[in-house]
């Protein structure tokens, strides 16, 4: 069984709350969930930290309780990537559950933002300890492995305007807030990490998102993007 440090008492309420938020345990036991939580540990980040830069071999499976987290590296020409954006509930860096593996991109806080880390060997341990619960694992890795591909797929098809278009659909369905008294749905993105995501220069990102408020579809402010029409934003981005 994992070994236990027993997170103080404040603590495991608010790791409770990020788990049951969390779609591959939201369903899980009580019991199980202990497990789970006699393992976690919490800890706060203010805006920018980055997490274990430099620790490619660091096994460790991490979960957004509140804030957000994205998963970023540098290429070869020392280029900023970003690979994936994670908000409240949503767990994040399974992979690195596997050994032997050494890995090219770290985390990087995007605001204040709470974190509930799960070592990977205490966090597999309760897996091993309850085996139908891989299948949950395994579930959750076929669909993000489908959306990867699907997303591939539709940016092999499009120009750069789609590109721009479909992620921000895919960003407001997940991290989307709707505004009050209205349709309209706020998203906050800056233009630097769209345009890491899409591997495009903030000029191209800029012009696109000016095309697209010319379309009345949003409006692009600093840090923020507000969908006014999601139907017309999926039609722009070919969907």
């Amino acid at each position: 069984m994992p070994r236990k440090h027993h997170p103080e008492a404040g603590s495991v309420a608010l790791i409770r709350r990020a788990l049951r938020l969390c779609p591959l345990m939201g369903h899980w036991p009580d019991d199980v969930l202990d497990e789970v939580v006699a393992v976690a540990r919490l800890r706060r980040y203010d805006k920018r930290t980055p997490l274990m830069v430099g620790e490619r071999s660091r096994r460790e499976v991490l979960v957004v309780a509140s804030g957000r987290l994205a998963v970023e590296g540098v290429d070869a020409a020392g280029v900023r990537f970003v690979l994936s954006l994670h908000g409240p509930g949503e767990i994040v860096s399974l992979v690195r559950m596997l050994g032997n593996t050494r890995f090219v991109y770290h985390f990087v806080v995007q605001e204040g933002t709470v974190l509930v880390h799960l070592p990977g060997g205490a966090f597999m341990a309760v897996l091993d300890a309850h085996p139908a619960l891989w299948r949950d694992v395994c579930m959750l890795v076929l669909e993000r492995l489908h959306e990867q591909i699907a997303t591939q797929q539709r940016r092999a098809l499009g120009d750069t305007a789609n590109h721009v278009a479909d992620a921000l659909a895919r960003l407001a369905l997940i991290h989307g807030k709707p505004i009050e008294g209205g349709q309209a749905v706020s998203l906050r993105i800056s233009q630097g990490d769209l345009a890491a995501m899409l591997a495009v220069s903030r000029q191209t990102v800029n012009k696109e998102l000016r095309t697209l408020e010319q379309m009345g579809v949003i409006n692009a402010a600093y840090g923020r993007v507000t969908i006014h029409d999601l139907e017309a934003l999926r039609q722009a981005a070919g969907g």
